[in-house]
């Protein structure tokens, strides 16, 4: 079994460890875990299965932390388990942020501040721990470090655990974009079958019942659309002499915000319409020039994309937007006309709507020299000023438009990061349709043993989840070939990703109100009961 002290240990000491997301501090958390973790007897016995393993080009020098506990070397069967170190800032905790993170402090003065009715009532329960990252995600570390020692000491589990700890899941998921390689890279080197992926957070569930822990499979995704718009810029006092870009982006919106037809349903789940997240024209300076350059993009939940489909809406919701915009245009030349008894003079478009891909090859076609290397150092060259991935996303583009050489108003469709696969459980799967199995053997386990009620929720949130399971006979390509930076300031895997299939669930820890700083980490569940939960749900998995 394991002992709760040390999991309560590892627990206040990875909370410790600020963390934060994007700042040179993150580290400290893959640190602190593999402190933990050389702690263990096996480990000390096998220095060389605890790995740092450094995120290329990284700004911010952050790493994967990992360790393999080898029980069965005859054996390929192999279970990870894995969860982001990094946790949001402690901004919200006002007076108390210099104590967000020692979870003992924090845990006896919380009370000083505002709380709600609920967040009072737990407080003063004492059943709670409170403090950044209790639930999201540090206490899932601390149990698989307990589960590492707990397994090392028999060596009676009829396979092998890898467990990862990565980072930037907070921000662009960095840390399991870079573990996908290293994923498939050590199965290829060791012989290793993965037979399912457990992410250790803790659960978030839409209308989660009170007396009701979860088991949740498959993932909703994300994708986010720019449009990027070029305009005939001209004098602000012969407006019709130009094209807006302002004008582009502008019919654009109206084309995609909280627009339905986005929306996807899937067993009994419908997404939210799309949301604008930016939308800007790219003049630096004021000046009485109308803009030349405009963008905007839009975040759409996914539950079952299908790329090529969603490639096309995309294309013809710029097609559409450009052709209302000159409709527009036309217009205003007639009611300019009514006016003044005479048809001005104005500029008259062509529409023009190319996918970043489209762009791309145009430009290589005359681009003298590696355009990929151009590409690549010219994004790399922006990040290093602005480590803002949707900012260097959208100068990359109007760098690309500029080595055009056909000058002319059009609209540039792309897709930016991060982008999240969704994931849909795929039951024909001998794997999964074990996972699948193991799980109400799980929950019949815990009714039996604990009175505790399980029940399984289709989809986790937005997570590092997302990257467990590309859909089959979907072309992805679609998507990837439009994905701005990939390979260049976005590492993004794309083959690998292709290639690393493997069944997973969130088991998560029981808390409540992840990234508020009433974040906080119920006791009894958590201590009592989930430990023994995940070991007999490892044991079936191997069996």
């Amino acid at each position: 079994m394991i002992d709760k002290n040390n999991l309560y240990e590892n627990l206040v000491q990875l909370v410790r460890s600020p963390s934060i997301s994007g700042t040179k501090e993150e580290v400290i958390g893959a640190i602190q875990i593999e402190k933990l973790l050389r702690k263990i007897p096996y480990f000390q016995e096998y220095p060389e299965n605890v790995m740092m393993i450094p995120i290329k080009e990284d700004p911010f020098q952050r790493t994967l932390v990992a360790a393999y506990l080898e029980c069965q070397p005859e054996s390929p069967n192999t279970i990870i388990l894995t969860g982001h170190y990094d946790v949001v800032d402690v901004e919200e905790y006002g007076a108390l942020k210099d104590i967000a993170f020692d979870m003992e402090e924090i845990t006896r003065r919380i009370g000083e501040l505002a709380l709600d009715e609920e967040s009072r009532r737990d407080y003063e329960s004492g059943q709670w721990y409170f403090g950044r990252g209790t639930i999201d995600m540090k206490f899932g570390h601390a149990l698989c470090i307990e589960l590492l020692r707990h397994y090392s000491q028999n060596m009676d589990l009829n396979g092998n655990l890898l467990y990862v700890g990565v980072c930037g899941e907070e921000t662009n998921s960095e840390g399991m974009l870079a573990a996908v390689p290293f994923f498939n890279d050590f199965a290829r080197e060791r012989g290793l079958q993965y037979k399912a992926l457990l992410l250790t957070e803790g659960y978030m569930v839409d209308g989660q019942k009170e007396d009701v822990q979860y088991i949740q499979y498959g993932a909703a995704g994300k994708i986010m659309p720019m449009f990027f718009c070029v305009g005939k810029m001209t004098h602000g006092e012969e407006p019709l002499l130009g094209l807006d870009a302002n004008l582009l982006t502008t019919e654009v919106y109206r084309q995609m915000a909280l627009n339905p037809e986005f929306c996807q349903q899937n067993r009994g789940i419908t997404t939210a319409q799309p949301a604008c997240l930016k939308l800007q024209d790219m003049k630096e300076n004021y000046s009485l020039s109308t803009a030349l350059y405009a963008a905007c993009y839009f975040n759409i939940a996914t539950i079952q994309l299908n790329p090529e489909e969603m490639m096309e809406k995309l294309v013809h919701v710029a097609e559409k937007a450009f052709q209302e915009a000159l409709d527009l245009i036309k217009q205003r030349v007639s009611q300019f006309e009514r006016l003044t008894g005479k048809q001005p003079e104005h500029y008259e478009a062509k529409p023009c709507v190319m996918t970043f891909r489209q762009l791309y090859m145009e430009v290589k076609k005359s681009f003298d020299g590696d355009l990929v290397q151009h590409l690549r150092t010219y994004g790399k060259e922006l990040t290093k000023k602005n480590p803002e991935l949707q900012d260097t996303a959208m100068k990359l583009v109007k760098h690309l438009y500029e080595l055009y050489d056909e000058k002319r108003p059009m609209i540039v469709v792309s897709i930016i990061p991060p982008y999240y696969p969704d994931v849909n459980i795929e039951r024909e799967d001998a794997d999964t349709a074990k996972m699948l199995s193991c799980i109400d053997s799980l929950i019949t386990y815990a009714k039996e043993t604990y009175g505790r009620t399980l029940e399984t929720s289709e989809y986790y949130g937005i997570s590092d989840l997302c990257y467990t399971w590309l859909a089959q006979g979907m072309d992805f390509d679609k998507i990837f070939d439009n994905l701005v930076g990939a390979g260049e300031f976005y590492q993004f895997p794309t083959e690998e990703m292709k290639a690393f299939r493997v069944p997973a669930l969130v088991l998560g820890c029981k808390g409540k109100d992840m990234h508020k700083f009433t974040e906080r980490l119920e006791k009894s569940y958590n201590f009592d009961v989930l430990p023994d939960l995940y070991i007999k749900l490892i044991d079936e998995l191997l069996k």
